[in-house]
């Protein structure tokens, strides 16, 4: 998008934003989430959206790390990021099932840009912000974000307004099944008959289990039903009953029974009259992601039942609330002061329009809005969409207009309303380059920004010493490296996108350490640390580390010159590991080799992680004879695999591995039928893998041809190997004890 004003009330209000991790717990929050959402509003792209659902996690990240107590505990076991995980699951279906659905528009930027809008509605309009302030205030929700004085902050908009915009359409996936199953069906049986038609559903064989937050705490809800005791008759681990309660709460005369009465068969609803409505589905994943997370790490469980719960009812209110509230509870208009996040939720999710990439078939053939002008203030909200090729069609900006003047009271937030104005220039310009998304699985990291500035420190001190080396050594010093020396920089100096990527590398380290089989502990962990790594273990990260950069590069905009050009983002360093030179590939090498002391800086160190001790483990019990480290390595990839897939095959059965301080019961034992399941998936796993590494099956194992006798399936396999996988699955409790594990039922 072209530089426009959104930019400028952006950053009004980072400029009088304070976050409490900043002043608090000594972070840096601010400026990195700032940094990147100045780097996506100068290249909009799937990468660079990313960047900013990751950042805002980082910040907000519910996990058994306490950012406030100077390291104590270290996560061992990774906890899945839900939300992150759909967020990038939405992104897939959306890409790559488009051309399958006549009408569908991009939903993973989007919700970036929606999330981005009503920052600038929050700090250019004081009647809003009023109305969300005295929302907060009314509640009985004491633990609100406050500033060092003890004022209500803005930070409490930014976390709600955060969780409510940028998730709103994570269920949005379940809408492209059904318009593909629709489009299937009716476009096959037209081939027979162009009166024969046929209407599809989507159900669930059971809408209950997806319906229901996992129950950890039995007492979770406690605290709220004595502030709410109306609420003691309804399911407080049932989605639906919370958010039935909640739009009774904020809209008068709306009686909570027949609400959830109606969300409960909101799903035949939806199959009777041929629609689906994401933002349902949506809510109900980010009340069940959260009511899980936070009933196991957070001991103020009112954390979900105001703030969380105010942000899923405004992901269901911004489709539910016109064409259900209105249409059959005579609701009105929607005042901002009765769901401030639902009213900002629907105007932001209506208006943003720009830079909306199709996929949809029909899509595809319509004009896009290719820039934004924005006017906001107390008095007005004009909006001035710039479309350069094609036709938004007759009417646009009226029945918009007329659209969210129906559905919300705009007047009471802008004294002079909403004006939309949509300006067609025919000409033409090149598509916007989309890159991919292939992120590296999210792990939490904490201090990550004070990692970013020792790698960025120790960027510089690489420089000074090459340059030392060079003038000691009387050897030419090219105008490139002497540029580079003399603009050395602070990590406050840097740019916003220098310092996305010193935070990328240093989100990276975790992910890089679980290559190696090692993870992060504290410092009074009793593994061994690890402080040094070996040569093959450095140039392997090191050219996984090259090619991050090079997707980073890519994705914010940069191509490939022979002469660097910062200011045009042109890098000669563009290319494959084996063309660059000695001599820029240190660069790469070096915050390799420097992890472990990057780590010990912030209370931290590298070990062996526990998942492949138990690898260990494992080998030992099948080959007493043969040390782990004297395995080829393609062996010890075989296992370092089977051990990861082991958690994997629990979890079917409802089992996990953690570590043995972990709440929960320890496992001592499979029964057979369980432990015969496990040993055939896990066959199937090595079988899988093998085939994908290059073997074959042969009456005889040998490693030079790739050959084996157990490659084939389950049933085909002896009664001796047999016994090998499931003696795994025997022994697995107690081998996991060894290493400070355990194995629970969820």
């Amino acid at each position: 998008m072209n530089e426009n004003n959104l930019r400028d009330y952006i950053d009004k209000f980072f400029d009088n934003l304070v976050l409490y991790d900043d002043y608090k717990n000594g972070h840096y929050y601010k400026d990195l989430l700032k940094a990147g959402i100045d780097v996506f509003l100068d290249n909009e792209n799937s990468y660079n959206a990313y960047e900013i659902y990751r950042t805002f996690f980082m910040i907000y990240q519910i996990t058994s790390e306490d950012k406030s107590d100077d390291g104590k505990v270290v996560s061992i076991v990774k906890e899945p990021n839900t939300l992150l995980d759909l967020v990038k699951t939405m992104k897939k279906y959306e890409e790559s099932t488009g051309d399958l659905i006549e009408k569908q528009r991009d939903h993973f930027i989007h919700s970036v840009n929606v999330f981005l809008l009503g920052i600038a509605i929050y700090a250019q309009n004081n009647k809003y912000r009023e109305y969300f302030k005295g929302y907060v205030l009314k509640s009985p929700y004491e633990k609100y974000y406050r500033l060092k004085n003890g004022d209500f902050s803005d930070e409490e908009f930014l976390y709600r307004w955060g969780v409510a915009a940028l998730f709103h359409d994570i269920g949005y996936p379940v809408e492209i099944i059904g318009k593909q199953l629709k489009k299937f069906i009716n476009d096959g049986v037209k081939s027979i008959s162009s009166t024969y038609g046929a209407d599809t559903a989507i159900d669930f064989k059971d809408f209950n289990e997806f319906n229901t937050i996992v129950k950890m705490d039995p007492n979770f809800a406690d605290e709220f039903t004595v502030t709410y005791p109306e609420s003691k008759f309804l399911n407080l681990f049932k989605p639906t009953d919370i958010i039935a309660h909640k739009i009774s709460t904020d809209f008068e005369n709306v009686d909570v029974n027949a609400v959830a009465k109606h969300l409960d068969h909101f799903v035949i609803d939806m199959g009777e009259m041929g629609f689906i409505d994401h933002g349902f589905f949506s809510c109900i994943l980010v009340l069940n992601s959260y009511g899980y997370l936070i009933q196991k790490y957070s001991k103020n469980h009112d954390f979900f039942f105001y703030p969380i719960v105010d942000s899923a009812s405004a992901i269901l209110l911004h489709n539910y609330y016109r064409n259900v509230l209105q249409k059959q509870f005579s609701l009105k208009d929607l005042h901002p002061s009765q769901s401030p996040l639902a009213f900002l939720l629907i105007l932001c999710d209506e208006l943003q329009e720009w830079n909306r990439q199709p996929f949809g078939i029909k899509d595809k053939q319509k004009g896009r809005v290719n820039e934004l002008l924005l006017k906001i203030d107390d008095d007005s909200l004009d909006v001035h969409y710039i479309v350069k090729s094609g036709s938004m069609g007759l009417g646009f900006s009226e029945d918009k207009e007329k659209l969210l003047n129906n559905v919300l009271s705009i007047r009471s937030a802008f004294r002079f309303g909403l004006r939309i104005i949509t300006d067609v220039k025919q000409y033409f310009t090149l598509n916007e380059r989309m890159s991919d998304d292939t992120q590296a699985p999210d792990i939490l990291l904490r201090n990550v920004e004070n990692l970013a500035i020792l790698i960025h420190n120790h960027y510089n001190e690489l420089i000074e010493k090459q340059y030392q080396e060079k003038i000691n050594n009387g050897e030419e010093i090219d105008e490139d490296f002497q540029k580079k020396y003399d603009e050395r920089k602070s990590f406050d100096e840097l740019t916003p996108q220098l310092k996305i990527a010193n935070i990328r590398q240093a989100r990276s380290i975790p992910v890089k350490l679980d290559m190696i089989g090692c993870e992060l502990a504290n410092e009074y962990d009793e593994r061994q640390a690890i402080t040094e790594f070996s040569s093959e273990e450095v140039e392997d990260l090191a050219i996984f580390e090259h090619d991050e950069w090079c997707e980073e590069k890519i994705g914010t905009g940069w191509v490939y010159g022979e002469e660097k050009d910062v200011e045009n983002l042109v890098t000669p360093y563009l290319v494959s590991w084996d063309e660059l030179t000695e001599e820029i590939k240190e660069f790469d090498r070096e915050p390799i080799r420097e992890i472990p002391y990057l780590m010990q800086s912030i209370g931290l160190k590298v070990v062996r992680s526990k998942i492949r001790l138990l690898t260990f483990e494992i080998h030992n019990l099948h080959d007493k004879n043969t040390s782990f480290e004297d395995l080829p390595d393609y062996i010890k990839y075989s296992n370092y695999k089977q051990a990861d897939y082991l958690i994997r095959i629990l979890s079917q059965r409802g089992y996990s591995i953690v570590d043995i301080d972990s709440p929960g019961e320890a496992v001592e034992g499979f029964d057979p039928d369980s432990i015969d399941y496990f040993a055939e998936r896990e066959h199937e796993a090595w079988y899988k893998l093998k085939v994908n590494l290059g073997w074959t099956y042969g009456s005889v194992k040998d490693d030079i041809s790739k050959t084996n006798p157990n490659l084939v399936n389950w049933d085909a396999l002896d009664y001796e190997n047999k016994e090998a996988n499931r003696l795994t699955f025997k022994t697995l409790p107690e081998l996991c004890k060894n290493v400070d594990l355990k194995i629970v039922k969820n």
